[in-house]
């Protein structure tokens, strides 16, 4: 059987609707905290815990695991890989993150720990493929781009803190989606490492062009200069108990998030869209479905 983890979020749905053109709902199993909803009920639903080792045991003992997709949380990898050479599961696929490479992301620390203490250990009865993607986007459940969407459809001007020349290379969901069924269904590859970006490189700048033109908007963008902006996350910080924007992400937006995956187009066939046609695509998607005009 095959262990999906994460499987009602944004990239889990997908792959798991791409894994079930492949393989029949009764060999698939779904991890989540709380039962879930009738649109899962054709695949296992196991109510655990990935946090708990008895709860982790208590699955491998009901069911007969194979191979894992594991899309939750990155902090729950490491006991699960550990379990899963405790009870000779053939291969995890571990979805991670390039955020472990930012010298800004307060998680960035404890992403680098869980990594190091993967590579450095043994696992002689199961073998696992990490695959860390970029900034997610693609549709209406990303965090990132559909945001930018909506203020930009709305709005007729928009900060930009910085000059907006970092670079970027988002990736787009179902091309993530396809690159981890690739990595599940190959049987060359052992205890690799991918990190999956997007099909282009892009400035900040470029991707609010870019959004700006399949909206047909013509959006002010107002430059805010970087001290200036920092000082106002700080105030806001302090009067506000959610505030809009954080000092780290003001500092994120200014870090260069654009890196190489040759690795993965080599040994996973990993062929990304361009950021131009996936921006224009997920602006069609949103129009569809009547969150934008």
């Amino acid at each position: 059987m095959i262990l999906i983890t994460g499987f009602t979020g944004n990239t889990g749905s997908l792959v798991l609707q791409k894994l079930l053109k492949t393989t029949s709902p009764q060999e698939i199993v779904g991890i989540s905290r709380n039962p879930v909803s009738n649109e899962y009920s054709n695949i296992h639903n196991f109510v655990g815990d990935l946090s708990n080792p008895e709860s982790i045991d208590q699955l491998f003992s009901e069911y007969n695991i194979d191979s894992i997709i594991h899309i939750a949380n990155i902090k729950f990898s490491p006991l699960l890989l550990q379990k899963s050479d405790e009870y000779n599961v053939k291969k995890v696929v571990l979805i991670h993150t390039t955020g472990i490479y930012s010298k800004y992301r307060s998680y960035s620390s404890l992403y680098k720990k869980i990594e190091q203490e993967i590579l450095s250990n043994s696992y002689p009865h199961t073998n696992y493929v990490i695959l860390r993607p970029t900034m997610i986007y693609g549709n209406h459940l990303d965090h990132n781009m559909h945001k930018l969407i909506k203020f930009i459809n709305k709005s007729p001007v928009f900060p930009v803190f910085g000059d907006g020349s970092s670079l970027m290379q988002p990736v787009h969901v179902e091309d993530l989606a396809n690159a981890t069924i690739a990595a599940h269904g190959s049987k060359e590859l052992l205890n690799e490492d991918f990190d999956l970006s997007g099909g282009s490189v892009v400035t900040y700048k470029e991707v609010l062009e870019h959004i700006k033109y399949g909206l047909k908007r013509r959006t002010k963008l107002v430059y805010i200069p970087i001290k200036s902006a920092i000082l106002g996350a700080k105030v806001l910080r302090k009067i506000m108990p959610k505030p809009i924007i954080s000092v780290e992400q003001v500092e994120r937006l200014q870090e260069d998030k654009a890196y190489s995956h040759e690795k993965a187009k080599i040994q996973l066939g990993y062929k990304p869209r361009t950021f131009e046609l996936g921006i224009l695509q997920e602006i069609e998607l949103l129009k569809e479905k009547g969150i934008i005009k």
